[in-house]
Protein backbone atom coordinates (compact mmCIF):
# COMPACT_ATOMS: atom_id res chain seq x y z
CA UNK A 1 0.00 0.00 0.00
CA UNK A 2 1.51 3.70 -1.05
CA UNK A 3 0.40 7.05 0.06
CA UNK A 4 -2.39 5.67 1.59
CA UNK A 5 -4.82 5.41 -1.34
CA UNK A 6 -5.86 1.78 -1.88
CA UNK A 7 -5.82 -1.07 0.85
CA UNK A 8 -5.58 -4.54 0.42
CA UNK A 9 -9.15 -7.01 0.61
CA UNK A 10 -8.06 -7.93 4.21
CA UNK A 11 -7.32 -4.21 5.36
CA UNK A 12 -10.67 -3.53 4.23
CA UNK A 13 -11.88 -6.70 5.58
CA UNK A 14 -10.17 -6.09 8.71
CA UNK A 15 -11.88 -2.59 9.39
CA UNK A 16 -14.94 -4.10 8.33
CA UNK A 17 -14.54 -6.60 11.14
CA UNK A 18 -13.67 -3.87 13.69
CA UNK A 19 -17.15 -1.93 13.05
CA UNK A 20 -19.41 -5.00 13.06
CA UNK A 21 -22.16 -3.93 15.90
CA UNK A 22 -23.13 -6.39 18.60
CA UNK A 23 -25.36 -8.94 17.42
CA UNK A 24 -24.79 -8.22 13.84
CA UNK A 25 -22.04 -11.06 13.13
CA UNK A 26 -20.68 -12.07 9.80
CA UNK A 27 -21.92 -15.71 8.55
CA UNK A 28 -20.52 -18.01 6.66
CA UNK A 29 -22.13 -19.87 3.88
CA UNK A 30 -22.06 -23.80 4.19
CA UNK A 31 -19.25 -24.13 1.21
CA UNK A 32 -17.33 -21.39 3.55
CA UNK A 33 -17.39 -23.31 6.38
CA UNK A 34 -16.75 -26.57 4.77
CA UNK A 35 -13.59 -24.77 3.29
CA UNK A 36 -12.48 -23.11 6.57
CA UNK A 37 -12.70 -26.75 8.59
CA UNK A 38 -10.49 -28.14 5.94
CA UNK A 39 -7.76 -25.58 6.28
CA UNK A 40 -8.12 -25.98 10.03
CA UNK A 41 -7.42 -29.53 9.87
CA UNK A 42 -4.49 -29.35 7.02
CA UNK A 43 -1.35 -30.04 9.01
CA UNK A 44 1.07 -27.31 6.82
CA UNK A 45 -2.04 -24.65 7.88
CA UNK A 46 -1.65 -25.57 11.64
CA UNK A 47 2.23 -25.58 11.59
CA UNK A 48 2.00 -22.30 10.07
CA UNK A 49 0.13 -21.28 12.63
CA UNK A 50 2.07 -22.77 15.48
CA UNK A 51 5.32 -21.03 13.79
CA UNK A 52 3.44 -17.86 13.80
CA UNK A 53 2.53 -18.17 17.12
CA UNK A 54 5.52 -19.05 18.75
CA UNK A 55 7.15 -16.00 16.76
CA UNK A 56 5.05 -13.85 18.62
CA UNK A 57 5.18 -15.12 21.93
CA UNK A 58 7.19 -11.86 23.66
CA UNK A 59 4.42 -9.95 22.17
CA UNK A 60 1.75 -12.19 24.11
CA UNK A 61 3.42 -12.78 27.02
CA UNK A 62 3.71 -8.56 26.78
CA UNK A 63 0.03 -8.56 27.02
CA UNK A 64 -0.83 -11.14 28.85
CA UNK A 65 1.26 -8.78 31.28
CA UNK A 66 -0.58 -6.07 30.62
CA UNK A 67 -4.10 -7.77 31.63
CA UNK A 68 -2.58 -8.87 35.00
CA UNK A 69 -1.91 -5.28 35.74
CA UNK A 70 -5.89 -4.52 34.90
CA UNK A 71 -7.02 -7.66 36.88
CA UNK A 72 -4.68 -6.50 40.22
CA UNK A 73 -5.54 -2.60 39.60
CA UNK A 74 -9.33 -4.04 39.53
CA UNK A 75 -8.90 -6.10 42.27
CA UNK A 76 -7.61 -2.85 44.68
CA UNK A 77 -11.09 -1.60 43.32
CA UNK A 78 -12.94 -4.75 44.42
CA UNK A 79 -14.41 -4.87 40.72
CA UNK A 80 -15.36 -7.91 40.39
CA UNK A 81 -17.00 -7.47 36.94
CA UNK A 82 -13.21 -6.26 35.67
CA UNK A 83 -11.47 -9.26 37.92
CA UNK A 84 -13.66 -11.85 35.78
CA UNK A 85 -13.27 -9.96 32.46
CA UNK A 86 -9.38 -9.18 32.59
CA UNK A 87 -9.04 -13.19 34.11
CA UNK A 88 -11.16 -14.16 30.91
CA UNK A 89 -8.48 -12.65 28.65
CA UNK A 90 -5.66 -14.05 30.67
CA UNK A 91 -7.25 -17.58 30.06
CA UNK A 92 -7.53 -17.17 26.52
CA UNK A 93 -4.04 -15.50 25.56
CA UNK A 94 -1.88 -17.42 28.44
CA UNK A 95 -1.38 -21.01 26.88
CA UNK A 96 -0.41 -19.13 23.44
CA UNK A 97 2.21 -17.30 25.34
CA UNK A 98 4.02 -20.48 26.81
CA UNK A 99 2.27 -19.05 30.00
CA UNK A 100 0.05 -22.76 30.98
CA UNK A 101 -0.12 -22.05 34.57
CA UNK A 102 -1.38 -18.76 34.31
CA UNK A 103 -4.14 -19.75 31.97
CA UNK A 104 -5.45 -22.73 33.72
CA UNK A 105 -5.26 -20.65 37.45
CA UNK A 106 -7.30 -17.61 35.73
CA UNK A 107 -9.74 -20.22 34.14
CA UNK A 108 -10.59 -21.79 37.48
CA UNK A 109 -11.04 -18.10 38.29
CA UNK A 110 -13.43 -17.10 35.85
CA UNK A 111 -15.02 -20.32 36.60
CA UNK A 112 -15.09 -19.61 40.04
CA UNK A 113 -16.41 -15.98 39.72
CA UNK A 114 -19.19 -17.30 37.06
CA UNK A 115 -20.93 -19.75 39.33
CA UNK A 116 -20.90 -17.86 42.32
CA UNK A 117 -22.38 -14.84 40.44
CA UNK A 118 -24.84 -17.12 39.03
CA UNK A 119 -25.96 -18.31 42.27
CA UNK A 120 -26.65 -15.08 43.65
CA UNK A 121 -23.76 -15.32 46.34
CA UNK A 122 -20.42 -13.21 46.66
CA UNK A 123 -17.08 -14.51 46.37
CA UNK A 124 -14.48 -15.46 49.66
CA UNK A 125 -12.11 -12.39 49.46
CA UNK A 126 -9.40 -15.44 50.34
CA UNK A 127 -10.55 -17.19 47.21
CA UNK A 128 -10.03 -14.82 44.35
CA UNK A 129 -6.66 -13.92 46.50
CA UNK A 130 -5.08 -16.96 46.44
CA UNK A 131 -6.16 -16.76 42.61
CA UNK A 132 -5.13 -13.06 41.52
CA UNK A 133 -1.61 -13.57 44.01
CA UNK A 134 -1.08 -17.38 41.81
CA UNK A 135 -1.59 -15.70 38.39
CA UNK A 136 0.77 -12.66 39.38
CA UNK A 137 3.53 -15.03 40.15
CA UNK A 138 2.52 -17.69 37.24
CA UNK A 139 2.96 -15.01 34.52
CA UNK A 140 6.09 -13.19 35.76
CA UNK A 141 8.09 -16.46 36.64
CA UNK A 142 10.78 -16.85 33.60
CA UNK A 143 9.49 -21.27 33.78
CA UNK A 144 5.95 -20.80 35.05
CA UNK A 145 5.00 -24.47 33.45
CA UNK A 146 6.55 -26.34 36.21
CA UNK A 147 5.44 -28.77 38.67
CA UNK A 148 5.04 -26.19 40.88
CA UNK A 149 3.19 -24.05 38.75
CA UNK A 150 0.83 -27.00 37.80
CA UNK A 151 0.36 -27.95 41.15
CA UNK A 152 -0.95 -24.23 42.35
CA UNK A 153 -3.36 -24.67 39.66
CA UNK A 154 -4.08 -28.01 40.75
CA UNK A 155 -4.35 -27.17 43.88
CA UNK A 156 -7.07 -23.71 43.75
CA UNK A 157 -9.31 -26.24 41.18
CA UNK A 158 -9.93 -28.09 44.12
CA UNK A 159 -10.23 -25.19 46.40
CA UNK A 160 -12.82 -23.90 44.07
CA UNK A 161 -14.71 -26.98 43.31
CA UNK A 162 -14.72 -27.48 47.43
CA UNK A 163 -16.34 -24.39 48.14
CA UNK A 164 -18.96 -24.47 45.13
CA UNK A 165 -20.21 -28.07 45.99
CA UNK A 166 -20.70 -26.07 49.88
CA UNK A 167 -22.58 -23.73 47.91
CA UNK A 168 -24.58 -26.29 45.85
CA UNK A 169 -25.09 -28.06 49.06
CA UNK A 170 -26.44 -25.54 51.27
CA UNK A 171 -28.47 -24.09 48.26
CA UNK A 172 -30.28 -27.52 47.93
CA UNK A 173 -29.92 -28.20 51.30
Amino acid sequence: MTGGTSSSPRQKNAAAATTIAPGAYPTFTAADAVRLSLALRDPATTAKAARIIASKADELRIAVLTHVDRLEAAARLSDLDTVFEQAHEIRGLAGNAGLIATGRIANVLCKYLDTIDRAGGKPERSVVVLHLEAITRAAQAEDEATRLGDAVADELALLVEKRLSEINVSATG
